[in-house]
């Protein structure tokens, strides 16, 4: 007797995001990935060289979610022209306390706070 096994496809949905982060002292940066996880813990580390290492800007204010890329795209260069107060009448709204949504979104999806994350070795080790 055989026994036939259904294969799943599961197709796997690209989201892109459009973010805006924010340094203590109120600079705005507007960006645009497919990984928030790990653009933020980037952003955190200052991985980057330019603008967002050079004032601090690390803290997530606001981010919309998006699954044609082209558009999360157009909208990140959209909101990127806006003058300031338009960014910020964005998140106002949501998140008028200027809270960091970093941890939040990494506690939602399972990843360690980064407080508790930055003394741990996230490099494979060999097992016994």
């Amino acid at each position: 007797m055989t026994t036939k096994t259904k294969s799943t496809v599961r197709i796997f949905q690209r989201c892109c995001f459009v973010y805006v982060l924010a340094s203590l002292s109120g600079t705005l940066y507007v960006g645009l990935t497919d990984d928030l996880r790990k653009r933020m813990a980037q952003h955190k580390a200052g991985l980057f060289d330019g603008f967002t290492r050079k004032y601090k800007v690390d803290r997530l204010m606001y981010f919309e979610t998006y699954s044609d890329s082209r558009r999360a795209a157009e909208r990140e260069q959209q909101v990127k022209k806006w003058r300031r107060e338009k960014k910020i009448a964005l998140f106002a709204e949501s998140n008028s306390q200027w809270k960091n949504l970093t941890l939040e979104i990494f506690q939602t999806i399972g990843f360690p706070p980064l407080r508790q994350a930055q003394d741990r070795d996230f490099r494979s080790k060999t097992r016994p």
